[in-house]
């Protein structure tokens, strides 16, 4: 017996929705290599996936093997988990090379909901089962315990992200980084509180209306991803830590200094020309020593890093506190933006320094989520 066409529509406006999201995050991607937008994808292919599979359960019919739609079932759900686990190594992705506790706590409770799913499905038991009805079509029944576990994993992902987002907004010293983390975060509640307890309250009084949770996750998250394309350098609300910005031209003579300290705060007080000089010098002793017309793109000491990058006519150096991909990737936009900003300056320069002024724009807009808001108010009036 067919099941009723509404119980297909949220599945379907789920399905726009996502390749919608995904097609204006590969653009980015595309056009930006933006790392964040890389992580966005993967997240929205694997929603995108889900959706998909709840629309082929409810529009296969009742003559279907139990044991078939039992495993179809269990993927679906294995997929969501999987997805919402992408979201809960976002920072930690961007940030670092390993997993934070949180993100370790998560996958804790990640494996031990997969491994209740799968078990439960391998073993055939009561745990979980699957039936058919002429309301939704085919429907996953649950244990009580299983239900505990999966609401426990959700709970520890949506509380980590949440923690995350709320202390990023109070750190947050610009007024574009405030919004977005408010539309973030606002996304993030209409896909927690939507995906978990408003459907479930509607389910229960309005059987007919279908999958109302993936709409709620689907257009909770599409929030997310379309604060974050808005202004994509902003996602970047985590504690990072740079030192000085300096742009070297191929001869070695520095073209532009930055330091992103407050004088109040611990400061490099090394003079720029000192250190241009020696940057130059240890990047050409590299080059012949190991016959390479490429540069090292890092150089670690104890307690500093220097990150590199170069251009045609300049060199770009970062010198932070450690490694850090969000750092890498501002440092290799900054460095597209000033070439091209001055690109015919740099081919006939005459030693004046002040026509780089109009740099520090440049700065305020790729390293943003640094700068203070009385630092950005400086540049800007």
């Amino acid at each position: 017996m067919a099941v009723p066409l509404i119980q297909t529509i949220p599945s379907i406006l789920a399905i726009v929705i996502c390749i919608v999201i995904l097609i204006m995050l590969n653009l980015n991607y595309l056009l930006n290599r933006f790392l964040p937008s890389l992580l966005f994808i993967i997240f929205f292919v694997g929603i995108l996936l889900w959706a998909v599979t709840k629309l082929v359960s409810v529009l296969l019919p009742d003559t279907m093997n139990e044991t078939f739609m039992l495993f179809w079932k269990v993927s679906s759900l294995t997929i969501l988990i999987l997805s919402l686990l992408v979201i809960a190594y976002f920072r930690d992705l961007l940030l670092y090379s390993t997993l934070a506790i949180p993100s370790v706590v998560v996958s804790f409770f990640a494996g031990i909901t997969l491994g209740a799913i799968w078990i439960g499905a391998i073993w055939g038991s009561d745990f979980i089962t699957v039936s058919f009805d002429n309301i939704s079509g085919w429907n996953t029944d649950y244990d009580t315990w299983f239900m505990v576990i999966l609401l426990v994993y959700l709970v520890t992902v949506y509380i980590f992200m949440f923690s995350l987002l709320i202390k990023g907004l109070f750190k947050a010293s610009i007024k574009k980084q405030k919004t977005q983390l408010v539309f973030i975060i606002t996304g993030m509640a209409i896909a927690a509180i939507g995906g978990t307890a408003i459907n479930f309250i509607l389910n229960i009084f309005y059987p007919t209306l279908g999958d109302m949770d993936l709409i709620f996750i689907v257009v909770g998250f599409a929030l997310v991803a379309i604060a974050y394309l808005r202004s994509p350098i902003q996602i970047y609300f985590a504690p990072v830590i740079a030192q000085r910005l300096i742009v070297i031209n191929n001869h070695g003579i520095p073209l532009l200094t930055h330091d992103f300290c407050e004088p109040s705060e611990k400061a490099l007080t090394m003079d720029s020309t000192l250190i241009s000089g020696a940057l130059s010098g240890i990047v050409n002793i590299l080059q012949e020593a190991l016959a390479s017309d490429s540069i090292p793109t890092m150089l670690k000491l104890e307690d500093r890093v220097l990150l590199l990058e170069k251009s045609n006519s300049a060199l770009y150096a970062l010198i932070v506190d450690d490694e850090s991909m969000v750092l890498r990737s501002a440092l290799k936009d900054f460095a597209k933006e000033f070439e091209k900003a001055f690109k015919h300056i740099l081919k006939d320069w005459k030693g004046l320094t002040d026509l780089f002024d109009d740099a520090y724009k440049l700065i305020t807009e790729d390293f943003s989520f640094i700068l203070t808001s009385r630092r950005i108010d400086k540049y800007e009036t």
